[in-house]
């Protein structure tokens, strides 16, 4: 097996895992609506998680271009890249009715917002990734800097409103990075 197909097939599972621990998220989520009161807020989060799980997956393929001897090193890279997103897929949301509590708005904010500090080391790391392998310099991707903001933000704060237009702002902007991802093709 070739070094790029072994690194994708390794780096695939980790995101398929990402992918599936928000989908069983969701459905568990919409299985518990009964017993417990959801909230859109993580859900919104999750969204973003999920398609940069995605994106990642679609930008993958053009590293096999980019890259033109795979070592080890470069594996690690790509490996703490999307651990982190792993991290922020796990989570983002409960698990179980049991350990969502009654409230996913309460449960949000005591547990499911230390995905938010994975998020953003995810966008963080976006930048050290880009100058090594494609050696774009860090203004040639200002979403990475809005969504360490938003996410800190969201992370940080007490207040339901700013929470709202923190979520609002981060819904916008995965919004635009898909229509901009489609419009590319």
């Amino acid at each position: 097996m070739h070094s790029f197909q072994w690194t994708q097939s390794a780096l695939g599972i980790i995101v398929a895992l990402g992918m599936t621990r928000i989908i069983m998220s969701v459905v568990q989520a919409c299985v518990s609506r009964r017993q417990v009161r959801l909230d859109w807020i993580p859900f919104v989060w999750a969204f973003n998680i999920f398609f940069l799980l995605l994106q990642f997956s679609w930008n993958f393929v053009e590293l096999e271009a980019i890259v033109v001897k795979w070592n080890f090193g470069i594996f690690l890279l790509l490996l703490g890249f999307v651990i982190t997103l792993f991290f922020a897929a796990a989570l983002i949301l409960p698990i179980s009715e049991s350990q969502a509590g009654g409230d996913l708005s309460s449960w949000f904010r005591n547990d499911g917002r230390w995905a938010l500090p994975f998020l953003a080391l995810y966008a963080f790391l976006a930048y050290p990734f880009n100058w090594y392998l494609a050696e774009l310099p860090p203004s040639s991707n200002p979403a990475s800097m809005i969504l360490i903001i938003l996410a800190m933000t969201a992370f940080f704060t007490r207040s339901r409103k700013i929470l709202v237009i923190a979520t609002v702002l981060n819904f916008l902007l995965t919004s635009a990075i898909i229509v901009e991802m489609i419009a590319s093709s």
